[in-house]
């Protein structure tokens, strides 16, 4: 499957509160299964690590190609230059638009798109649940906005 700005969302499902930690899990079509999380930081560093695997999208200060057959030689860090390609593999299929949109957390769920990472942070919008939609320019921005909605 080819990632595109649509199915890339990120489906965060809010479930528990524990002193201002937020807990909860993660459903996406870039995703197999589930992914737990149990505070905003391993929120955030879970899907950055997913966003650096799957070169999606990628990061401001990767190199670019222009010609497929040019591509510069794989530096040490393991950058693939797969632009957003999710592997065919056997086994476990990624998760269905219909299973990502049945997801619900029990204390909010918002759909999470990074759209760029520029300045070593992620730009994009946020889609509540409650028909709202906000915009962030940094992840600091996006966890000030989640700890807004969520915890007031």
């Amino acid at each position: 499957m080819k990632l595109n700005h649509t199915n890339a969302g990120l489906r965060i499902c809010i479930n528990e509160v524990d002193r201002g930690r937020l807990g909860g899990q993660v459903y996406s079509q870039r995703l197999k299964e589930p992914m737990a999380f149990g505070d905003i930081a391993g929120l955030l560093l879970q899907v950055e690590d997913l966003l650096d695997q799957q070169d999606f999208p990628r990061a401001f200060q990767r190199k670019r190609i222009f010609h497929p057959k040019k591509q510069p030689k794989q530096e040490a860090s393991g950058d693939r230059h797969n632009s957003g390609e999710l592997p065919e593999e056997e086994g476990q299929p990624y998760m269905t638009a219909e299973q990502v949109q049945a997801a619900a957390g029990k204390m909010a769920t918002f759909v999470l798109y990074i759209v760029t990472r520029q300045n070593t942070t992620w730009q994009g919008k946020v889609d509540w649940l409650d028909g709202t939609e906000d915009q962030f320019s940094s992840a600091l921005e996006l966890i000030y906005m989640v700890d807004q909605k969520v915890l007031y």
